[in-house]
């Protein structure tokens, strides 16, 4: 397997579909290019992939929590007179709080912990020798 080659055609099929998107929302949606047309969904979408661990699973739920906040908050801006910028500080400290171990880890060197270093051993066989 070429892992340039597919890494390259991966790139290029997603910014094609990126790209058809774009042209989807400009050309049927809205009929014309706004400023702020597209405001900050590539920040979102780093900040997606590292709250749901890069896995695809992760990345939807993590998706939704941040789609229902973002929609929660023109509701409780109507409702309750707060402004809709909180929605955004709440999204940061969920991030924070995520991305802590990397930033604490980063800052004291600490070397992260192997998959199985965490004082667990398996060591027995079937038939229970070691």
């Amino acid at each position: 397997m070429n892992i340039v080659k597919n890494t390259i055609l991966a790139m290029t099929l997603s910014g094609a579909l990126a790209g058809l998107a774009g042209a989807n929302q400009v050309l049927a949606i809205t009929r014309s290019m706004a400023m702020g047309l597209s405001s900050g969904y590539g920040f979102d979408s780093i900040a997606l992939a590292l709250l749901g661990n890069s896995s695809p699973l992760g990345v939807v739920l993590a998706s939704l929590l941040f789609g229902f906040l973002r929609n929660g908050a023109a509701q409780m801006m109507v409702v309750s007179n707060i402004p809709i910028d909180i929605i955004s500080i709440i999204q940061a400290l969920v991030l924070i709080f995520i991305a802590a171990p990397a930033i604490i880890r980063s800052l004291w060197r600490i070397k992260a912990a192997k998959v199985g270093e965490e004082g667990v051993t398996v060591t027995t066989t079937w038939g229970g020798g070691h």
